[in-house]
């Protein structure tokens, strides 16, 4: 089965019609892509084009529709990794761009089922209980918003076999089609041109020209922009010569309309975020992950199919921890293809010309990541002041 619950929202499309040659293109029209068109609208930018190819393959239509502080790594592990100073700037930037996109979604009045009640990453084992009581110390030593929550008080919200937990109020949550298909209305209507059907073999700068090279013929622009995540290695020397990002697959589940009220209905994690969960407005339980379960981990894969070893592990995963009388069946279950940073962390910038820039590698954290770094990426090309977090995020620099 490869059936997406998101979906069921139909996606806007672009014209079929050949693009127009000229200005700066983008290659990509998921929530990365369209955001780019978006924030190059605001500082000024007319002539843009934004091409797509197989767009409901996009992750940006896969995901869990999280919103949540920080990255992959917990504080306690971000910290380890690149000292407590960095730590505390990155997450701290990565509020700052949650805050972003809700600003957005209430500038534009924009209707994509946008809730904030919060997050909570639930401990399965001791180990990960200590970690999450660490990074909670952490993250109040800061003043960021984080709460530890006894394994009582998390088995009360209808789980078992759990420890303690980490709770966020300020995440939170949308529908990922609905938000991407209002931006690209507004873009629509400021002069975006839009063109489905592109597939984008090659781009490359020649005499002060970018191109894009497809089975038709190449396409000459001033400026190109690669929002393609975790693709950027198909149309990119440089992604490729650097090993910037490489593909991995995610599934999710999710169940039918249940008639048990689950109590948690918002954005929940368990085992460092490896399994990822939500509960949908007509209360489904929608589940991604167990991929680390497998012997390749689902990494170098472009394959859309389904695992069926994930699905059974992911139903396994629900029977075992949380406290869910029915039955449960799966009528939805797919597959994305998500793109696992060389850093941990986006890439955003220009790459090895300074006509292609690239705002790529969301590694799992792609809903507020891509629209927040859309905006860092047009700050770039139009010359503002750009906050020292970017160091962290340039790809030229590795």
């Amino acid at each position: 089965m490869n059936r997406v619950y998101w979906l069921n929202t139909d996606i806007i499309q672009g014209s079929q019609e050949e693009p127009k040659e000229g200005g700066i293109v983008i290659v990509g029209s998921g929530l990365s892509g369209i955001s780019c068109a978006y924030w190059l609208q605001h500082y000024g930018y007319k002539d843009i084009v934004m091409v797509d190819y197989e767009a409901t393959k996009a992750a940006s239509f896969r995901n869990c529709g999280h919103i949540l502080h920080g990255t992959v790594e917990s504080m306690k592990a971000l910290s380890t990794l690149h000292g407590s100073e960095n730590a505390a700037e990155i997450w701290g930037f990565s509020i700052e761009i949650c805050n972003l996109l809700k600003e957005t979604i209430k500038r534009e009045q924009i209707s994509c089922e946008y809730k904030q009640d919060g997050y909570l990453c639930i401990a399965i084992n001791k180990s990960e209980d200590q970690e999450i009581r660490e990074s909670v110390r952490l993250l109040q030593g800061l003043g960021y918003p984080s709460d530890y929550v006894e394994k009582e008080d998390i088995k009360n919200l209808g789980f078992q076999n759990v420890f303690g937990g980490r709770f966020e109020a300020p995440a939170a949550q949308a529908h990922p089609v609905k938000f991407r298909n209002e931006l690209v209305r507004i873009c629509l209507k400021n002069g975006l041109q839009y063109h489905s059907g592109v597939e984008v073999l090659e781009i490359s700068e020649k005499n002060g020209s970018v191109f894009l090279e497809t089975k038709k013929k190449a396409y000459k622009f001033d400026a190109a922009v690669i929002a393609s995540n975790a693709y950027a290695p198909k149309l990119s020397t440089f992604f490729r010569q650097n090993r910037l990002i490489e593909p991995f697959r995610g599934q999710i589940m999710v169940s039918q309309s249940l008639k048990e009220k689950l109590k948690v209905t918002y954005p929940h994690s368990f085992d460092h975020g490896y399994e990822y969960a939500l509960v949908t407005p007509d209360n489904r339980l929608m589940i991604g992950g167990w991929r680390n379960q497998t012997k390749s981990q689902e990494l170098g894969s472009y394959e859309l199919v389904c695992n069926p070893l994930i699905e059974r592990g992911l139903s396994a995963f629900v029977q075992k921890h949380y406290s869910i009388k029915e039955k449960l069946k799966w009528p939805y279950s797919w597959a994305g293809i998500m793109a696992s940073s060389q850093t941990g962390f986006p890439f955003i910038g220009p790459t090895n010309s300074p006509l292609i820039f690239t705002c790529s590698g969301f590694t799992g954290h792609g809903f507020s990541w891509a629209h927040g770094s859309a905006k860092m990426l047009a700050q770039i090309m139009v010359g503002e002041n750009i906050p020292k977090v970017l160091r962290f995020f340039n790809p030229k620099k590795i």
